[in-house]
């Protein structure tokens, strides 16, 4: 990487770019859009991929995460990034599984192997039922189960452990659908028209990295490592193979080697202006979860407060670019009942900019009462 040259940059440069280029500055049109340019949409509170989206396209409509995953299929839900499942649009899947499927597949079978005492010849026997379970129509857990009783008995099943083999090859998707209960299928099954013509793994491994740059950078070897679940000597290997593509950044203040793409160096350069944007970021927001080191948005002494114990990742409020409050929400049919914990005093100007975005939200959900509750 010596040939890349240095650039220095503030903190203010990084954060401005990084807000533009996740529209959180500027929205953006398609909500397609959105999902491209973050890449994956961290799944776990199927409520928060909706306001993630919606939150940096507000033309959004109530049910478009819901028609893009189940009618129009411009979106899938997979096991990807960290292991862990995530939305995306359709058109990366092929992409995404070549660039981490293999490693995170050899993860899930050391782990079944060594804490769960199914080797890999029992686990692909596994997985060859499966597929022939699923060959007619996706189907629920449940039934999954009662076609291929084995799964039934692995301990965690219900977390993905029963069938994410499958999924971190691109064999098998989960299906949308309005029953509460997980619902799989075969991929080519669910997504007919989607060609499937994959990159190379160091292809793939390429395409990941400058994407994830373009919306998350400048960040380092470890932010990316982190992001994505792929091994240090992994990393190393992809970012060598694009240093035509890259500048190398150090931003002041902030220990670590950071890399730009070289076509965003014009942009990151233009402004350190973050216009006085409100936004309501949901739980394991992608913003959240794109860097090891947690600090580019939210001030050392409030980490705690928003990364919690058991791998939870609290919802919060962005006033120009920091991390001002955690927010959780509580809705019926009729109200939408917001309370606020703040990591400072609120200023007049500040609580009224949160009241005028916690009304957008009202009005996204179709909520027709509101109740802002600040938190002492």
């Amino acid at each position: 990487m010596s040939s890349i040259k240095a650039l220095k940059l503030t903190p203010r440069q990084v954060i401005a770019f990084t807000l533009r280029r996740q529209y959180l500055i500027q929205p953006a049109e398609q909500p397609l859009e959105v999902a491209r340019r973050l890449i994956a949409i961290q799944a776990q509170y199927a409520a928060s991929v909706p306001l993630a989206i919606w939150t940096r396209s507000p033309n959004l409509s109530s049910d478009w995460v819901k028609a893009a995953l189940s009618e129009k299929r411009t979106l899938v839900k997979t096991w990807c990034l960290r292991g862990t499942v995530h939305i995306l649009a359709s058109t990366d899947l092929a992409m995404m599984v070549q660039a981490v499927g293999e490693q995170h597949l050899r993860d899930y079978e050391y782990f079944m192997k060594t804490r769960r005492s199914v080797d890999r010849q029992s686990l692909q026997g596994l997985n060859k039922a499966i597929l022939r379970a699923l060959a007619q129509r996706p189907l629920r857990r449940s039934e999954l189960h009662g076609a291929v009783p084995e799964l039934a008995s692995i301990q965690g099943a219900s977390w993905g452990l029963d069938v994410k083999g499958l999924a971190f090859t691109g064999a098998l998707v989960l299906a949308h659908s309005d029953d509460a209960e997980t619902s799989f299928a075969r991929r080519e099954e669910w997504l007919p028209e989607l060609p499937w013509e994959p990159l190379s793994q160091a292809e793939a491994g390429r395409e990941l990295l400058l994407r994830y740059l373009a919306a998350y950078g400048p960040a380092t070897m470890q932010d990316f490592a982190h992001w994505c679940g792929l091994k240090m000597k992994t990393v190393q290997a992809i970012f060598g193979t694009c240093t035509q593509e890259l500048v190398l950044t150090e931003v002041v203040g902030r220990p670590g080697k950071h890399y730009l793409c070289r076509q965003d160096e014009p942009l990151v350069r233009e402004s350190d202006e973050v216009p006085p944007r409100t936004c309501l970021l949901p739980k394991f927001d992608p913003l959240l979860m794109g860097y090891k080191r947690k600090t580019r948005f939210i001030d050392e002494e409030n980490l705690s407060r928003v990364y919690r114990p058991a791998g939870q990742v609290e919802a919060i409020i962005l006033l120009q670019g920091r991390a001002a409050a955690t927010w959780r929400a509580s809705l019926t049919a009729t109200k939408l009942c917001l309370t606020i914990t703040p990591f400072w005093r609120l200023t007049k100007r500040e609580q009224s900019q949160i009241n005028n975005a916690a009304e957008q939200l009202a009005n996204f959900l179709g909520t027709k009462r509101l109740d802002v509750i600040v938190q002492p």
